[in-house]
C-alpha cells in the first residue's frame, strides 16, 4: 500500500489516465502535499466539508454530489 505511491510513480500514472479525474478528500486534509500537483495536472479537487479522512462516511451526500457532477459533465 505504501510501495506504489512511494516508488511506483502512482501520481504520474494517475495523471496519465485518459479520463476526467477527481480527487476527493476531507477539508480537514486540505494541506495534503500532493494537492498542488493534482490541480496542476488537471485533476478536479473535491474538498468535502465537515470531514477528515473518510468523506464517504462523514459527508456522503456532498461526496456523491461531487462525483455525480463529474460524471454528468463527462457524459455531456
Amino acid at each position: 500500500m505504501v510501495d506504489l505511491p512511494d516508488h511506483g510513480k502512482l501520481l504520474d500514472r494517475y495523471l496519465a489516465l485518459p479520463a476526467p479525474k477527481m480527487f476527493v478528500y476531507g477539508e480537514q486534509n486540505d494541506s495534503l502535499s500532493h494537492l498542488p500537483a493534482l490541480a496542476e495536472g488537471g485533476v478536479e479537487l473535491a474538498g468535502i466539508s465537515r470531514c477528515a479522512h473518510v468523506p464517504m462516511y462523514s459527508n456522503a451526500p456532498q461526496r456523491w454530489a461531487r462525483i455525480i457532477g463529474l460524471v454528468s459533465r463527462a457524459d455531456a
